[in-house]
Order: C-alpha cells, then structure tokens, then sequence
C-alpha cells in the first residue's frame, strides 16, 4: 500500500522513468536528424554511385530504426495508460456519509474546535458554478494539496458546491456538501478552520415544493421548515416494468410502457400544478430528486420562476414515512479524502 501511494503520488515521474519514453523521444529527434543529413549526403555524392548507395542504405537504416521506436512508444504509452488506470481504481474515498442537520452541528462545533500553531488549515468554499467552470475544484484552493486528495475531489458530484477542510499535515482531510448551495466561493489558510458559511446554509430559512419522480409512483410535496412536509400527495399509476426480450414484441410494449409513463407524468404535473398554485406559503425553491429526468419532463408545461435545484440523494418513497426524502434532503454528504 505504501507502494502505490508512492506511486500515485508521483504518477508522471514515476512512468517516465518506468517507460524510457523521453530517451525514445531524444534518439527519434537524432534518427530524424541524421536521416536529413543523410539525404543531404546523398544529393551532394548522388554522382558517385558507391556513396549513393551507401547513403541510401544507411538511410533505409535509420528509417526502420525511427519505425521501431515509433512502435516502441506506442507500446509504452499504452502500459501507461493501464498502469495509469491500476493505481486510479486503488485510490478511494476513506468515508462517504449521509449526516443529518443535527449531525451536522456537532460537526461544525468539532471543527471549530481545531487550531494550529501557524497558518496551516485550508477551508474553502466552492460553488457549483465554479466546480464547472474549474472541471471540480478551484485551482487556488488545490495547489497546497496532495496529488490523491486533488484526484478525489474531481469525483465528487455536486449541483450546491462543496466546502473543503485541509491541513496540511494531511491529519484532517474532509469535504462536506452542503443541502443548500452557497453564495459564493472563498479560499482561507488561518490557524483554524472557517466554519461561518456552512453552519449558515444549515440554519438558512427556506420554504420548499420537492418533486420526487419515478415512473408509476411520484410524491408531491411542500415543506416551510425543512424537517417535515406541511402537506404532501403521493401519485401512483400502473407502469409496465421494462421489457427484456427483442424484437417486434419489444418495440411494441416499449411503446406502451411509454404511453404509461406520459400518462403519469401528466397525472402528477397536474396535481403539482395544484398544488403550487394553492400553496399556503410562498415557496423559494423547488428541489426534484429520484428520476430527474423524468422531473424535469414533468417541469415542462409549468408556469413558474421558483428556481429549481435537483438533489442526488436516495428518494425512495416510503409510504408510512415520506418526511424521511426531506431528511434526506437537507442532509450534507461528508467525504474523507
């Protein structure tokens, strides 16, 4: 395991000198260059038929010499690439996690509780628009860290940002993110970590519609607290499993499972449509999870500028207890780098 740390830590390094790739590269630019002073040579003595031939041949010579390294490099790029792919499947996340609001507490105060004798504690705070812009992470907040924990934080999926807890002796390693997404992004090196803008995302206000979609069973609801639906409607409808054999027969139920599902779509757009425009409170967001394709089918034909958020989480409909998609909800997801 040290070993492969060792190597993951210094992947590049590691596999130059594993494969001789830039030797191959430095004789290629000599072959190269001596087949052009060859060809030179052979201009210059093309009336001498015995230096001609001799250049030709050695020529010929360096070309089939410049062609097996050229196979030679293919080969090592190739071993790279897998070697590359061995060492990326054994680097993982130490804990992934589902942690409740009041969970989310006493991990803040833990936090908080940290301190360093220098400025050696890296807290940032990274939106979801800049996880895009930046393919997962910010540049600024990266280049202290370890090779692994830059590799994993490209991993994390995120529509609210993540916030970022880092020390640099590698002790505490953690990314948390958050329900509801951050105002803006922020990168701090201090001798304590910066724990203001997620405990305000957790203790934020909001009154929310949340659409869980699945084909033939969908719930309804809207929430003004953010721990229990004030109200809430599930929406059931007989939807053909998939079918698994080909053919004519295949194509034909495929349609009518298709029939089925626009048939429920409309039944829950109509009764969210409903329960939108009769809400008792006014709604902020509202949250899909489940099928978010299927939600954002059902999203279409409704009239509304609410923003939309989509939740990865787990949105399986529990009859006799629906508040737990909210608990899900406005969880955080904590990552051990």
């Amino acid at each position: 395991m040290a070993g492969t740390k060792k190597v993951a830590g210094n992947l590049n390094t590691f596999f130059k000198k594993y494969s001789g790739k830039e030797k191959l590269e430095e004789e290629i630019d000599k072959l190269q260059s001596h087949i052009l002073e060859l060809e030179i040579d052979r201009k210059r003595f093309e009336k001498n038929e015995t230096n001609a031939k001799r250049a030709l041949a050695a020529k010929q010579e360096a070309e089939e010499k410049l062609k097996a390294a050229n196979v030679k490099i293919e080969t090592l790029t190739h071993q790279l690439e897998e070697k590359k792919e061995e060492v990326s499947e054994e680097i993982s996340f130490a804990l992934i996690e589902e942690v409740t609001p009041s969970q989310m507490t006493s991990y803040i105060d833990q936090l908080r509780s940290i301190r360093s004798d220098r400025e050696s504690l890296l807290t940032a705070y990274i939106t979801e628009k800049e996880m895009n812009l930046n393919s997962g992470f910010s540049k600024d907040a990266m280049k202290d860290l370890d090779q692994n924990s830059q590799y994993l934080i490209q991993k994390i999926k995120s529509d609210t940002g993540y916030a970022l807890f880092y020390d640099s002796m590698q002790m505490l390693k953690e990314v948390v993110v958050p329900a509801l997404p951050f105002e803006r992004s922020s990168v701090e090196r201090s001798n304590s970590f910066v724990t203001g803008a997620l405990k305000n995302s957790l203790a934020k206000d909001i009154s929310v519609c949340i659409l869980a979609a699945h084909a033939g069973e969908s719930l309804i609801g809207i929430s003004s607290d953010k721990t229990g639906f004030d109200e809430d409607m599930i929406i059931r409808s007989s939807v053909k499993a998939k079918h698994t054999k080909g053919g004519f027969s295949q194509r034909r139920f495929e349609r009518l499972r298709d029939e089925d599902i626009d048939h429920h779509v409309e039944k829950v757009r109509n009764s969210l449509k409903n329960m939108l425009e009769h809400a008792p409170i006014d709604i902020d967001m509202i949250i899909i999870c489940g099928d978010t394709v299927l939600a954002n089918y059902i999203l279409e034909d409704i009239d509304s500028e609410i923003p939309i958020m989509e939740r990865n989480i787990d949105a399986k409909i529990e009859k006799h207890d629906t508040d737990s998609i909210i608990r899900s909800i406005f969880s955080c997801r904590r990552y051990k780098l």
